[in-house]
């Protein structure tokens, strides 16, 4: 079973901004319960289960709640269920049904790492900044959860939105103890520091982010904007470009565009 809290594969079509990413990164990787599919007799709620994480997976949240209602209508145990529905649910922006079912993971395992994680982040999607930290501080503290820099990197944006920059950055920290080069984590902190009007700092995670991800939008929208305030009108140019050609309709790719707009090649104001 896994959880995910990076890239946004259920909106591969527009990247997001650090904060939405972070949250967003909740629904990149649901727990596939493929090694319930080994036991025998077959487990009839794993089986609907794991097709409705493949339906979620392959774009399709629709026919994934499907699959998921009807494995919750079925005796056994449904935290994954619940768990995935409510990923599908939050993938066609039905927070109240979202939430309900994500409860209802909790309900049944209240101490999973990876649906605090995803409940965390839906959260923090919602914008519930303080009920977000207390989702994710509790999945931080379980040793044994395998992929702990996804939900530390939720809690940095969680502590962010409510303006508690120190604990954020505590929090990015531990993120890239657990994974160093995190992405997502590099990507939160370069947000952070332009912020701050640290453009050096900003720009040197950034470049962290963009050797992994060459067409991250969002960190060569952020790259451009750093390389122009440097004075470096060129460069800057030059990742906007490759900006609107990895994501041309993303915001970020739209932001990029209206700047190149702004910033043409005969203007180096």
């Amino acid at each position: 079973m896994l959880s995910s809290s990076a890239c946004a594969l259920f909106s591969s079509h527009q990247k997001l901004t650090p904060a939405e990413e972070a949250a967003a990164a909740a629904r990149n990787a649901p727990p596939n319960p493929a090694a319930s599919l080994r036991a025998a007799p077959p487990d009839q709620v794993a089986i609907y289960t794991s097709l409705g994480t493949a339906y979620l997976q392959g774009g399709h949240p629709r026919a994934a709640v499907r699959e998921l209602k009807q494995a919750i209508s079925l005796p056994g145990k449904h935290g994954d269920a619940y768990n995935i529905l409510g990923l599908a649910y939050q993938a066609l922006g039905q927070a109240d049904l979202a939430e309900d079912a994500f409860r209802s993971a909790l309900g049944e395992e209240p101490d999973d790492p990876q649906f605090l994680n995803n409940y965390g982040a839906f959260l923090l999607e919602q914008g519930k900044f303080s009920a977000a930290v207390e989702q994710l501080s509790k999945a931080t503290k379980d040793p044994l959860y395998s992929t702990p820099e996804f939900a530390w990197t939720n809690l940095a944006a969680a502590y962010r939105g409510l303006k508690q920059e120190n604990l954020a950055i505590v929090a990015l920290q531990k993120a890239l103890y657990f994974k160093p080069g995190y992405s997502p984590a590099l990507l939160l902190w370069a947000e952070m520091e332009y912020q701050d009007h640290d453009l050096t700092a900003a720009y040197g995670h950034l470049q962290g982010v963009l050797a992994q991800e060459p067409d991250n939008a969002q960190a060569l929208l952020l790259a451009g904007q750093i390389s122009w305030q440097q004075g470096q009108q060129v460069r800057a140019r030059s990742l906007w470009e490759r900006c609107v050609n990895s994501s041309p309709y993303s915001a970020a790719g739209k932001e990029a565009q209206t700047l190149l707009l702004q910033h043409g090649a005969g203007n180096n104001g």
